[in-house]
């Protein structure tokens, strides 16, 4: 969407903006604050471990925050530099993008409302710009919060607690309830963020968003708890058990989806590996179009998996929890694209 000086041209601009409601907004603002949150949760767990004296589960707590922490921002900084965006400097670039991640989003969408309160449609249709530039930006880079931040993160606490003495207190209980939270939350504005920068396609509504919130909340934590759970036990067979989930399904992405975002066949099997990573826990799509035997294969699958691994060595009140989740999160995502799906709102 280009920025002109033509009345004609703006309203053609403006003909294809998504109106952003004032809900919207506060839910950017909300991912804004939960990133934090976590951010600051996963340094004060470390910190407490130190305390205690176990230094070995601090250690594992800070490189589970180190690494995933340098990956994502030297990936945010080439997507900056790809796009041409990085217009900010190093400093806001790599330290404020990692601890506010949509705080850029959130101030152009705040700038497009207070645009469009005024009246003023140049800086309206510019600042709708921005907003889309920065949501393709970061959009990516959310699956990398979620699975190299968020989602190692609360499995390494989930086995800390269940293979030490260690009690479920209510920092530690909050602690989980924002990283299964923010790792859902991440992936429902990824998959917001992959609409909005499509002109072509409607906006989620808010009903559609929390209920997707839900459906990916339900599905991720069953997917975790049996994760940890296991890895509680059999931590070495548990990771390789995910290594070859992660082959799998990359390579059935790589010969199905075929994404072409590198000139190599190897860097695109390399890029298809990492929605192995995302696969291990929810199911998104690499591409556009249709999903409805994607999803039916893939939740199918990882029932089964579920199912398994739950009669065969998981305790049956833990694994009464992990299958009714799953099923709700399946029940959920059915609701959601009968009832709440854009395509269905806005024929």
């Amino acid at each position: 969407m280009k920025i002109t000086s033509t009345r004609m041209e703006e309203e053609v601009d403006a003909s294809v903006m998504v109106p952003i409601s004032p809900l919207s907004i506060v839910l950017t603002g909300v991912s804004v604050v939960l990133r934090f949150i976590s951010i600051i949760i996963n340094w004060s767990l470390a910190y407490d471990y130190w305390l205690e004296g176990s230094y070995r589960y601090t250690a594992w707590t800070i490189g589970s925050i180190l690494l995933p922490m340098v990956m994502t921002s030297a990936i945010y900084t080439n997507v900056l530099s790809a796009s041409n965006s990085d217009q900010r400097g190093m400093y806001s670039t790599v330290v404020l993008s990692y601890l506010f991640r949509d705080g850029y989003a959130l101030h152009y969408a705040l700038e497009y409302s207070k645009a469009q309160t005024q009246g003023h449609k140049e800086l309206e249709i510019r600042y709708y710009q921005q907003m889309l530039r920065e949501e393709c930006d970061v959009g990516f880079i959310r699956l990398f919060d979620s699975f190299l931040e968020s989602a190692p993160q609360k499995i390494l606490q989930l086995v800390i607690l269940m293979r030490s003495s260690k009690k479920l207190t209510y920092y530690r209980l909050l602690a989980f309830l924002i990283y299964f939270v923010s790792i859902a939350w991440c992936i429902q504005a990824y998959n917001r963020s992959n609409r909005l920068v499509q002109l072509d396609k409607y906006d989620i509504a808010a009903k559609g968003r929390f209920v997707q919130f839900l459906f990916l909340l339900c599905l991720t934590v069953s997917r975790t708890l049996c994760i940890a759970y296991m890895a509680s036990l059999y931590p070495l067979e548990t990771l390789g058990v995910c290594i070859l989930h992660v082959c799998f399904c990359g390579t059935v992405v790589f010969v199905l989806d075929s994404p072409a975002i590198a000139k190599s066949r190897m860097l695109n099997y390399i890029y298809c590996l990492t929605f192995g990573v995302v696969y291990i826990f929810i199911f998104t799509p690499v591409k556009d179009g249709p999903t409805k035997y994607k999803y039916t294969s893939y939740l199918t699958f990882c029932l089964l998996q579920n199912i398994i691994v739950c009669v065969l060595y998981i305790a049956l009140y833990f694994s009464i929890a992990i299958i009714a989740l799953y099923v709700c999160g399946i029940i959920l995502t059915i609701y959601y694209y009968l009832y709440c799906h854009p395509s269905i709102l806005c024929p």
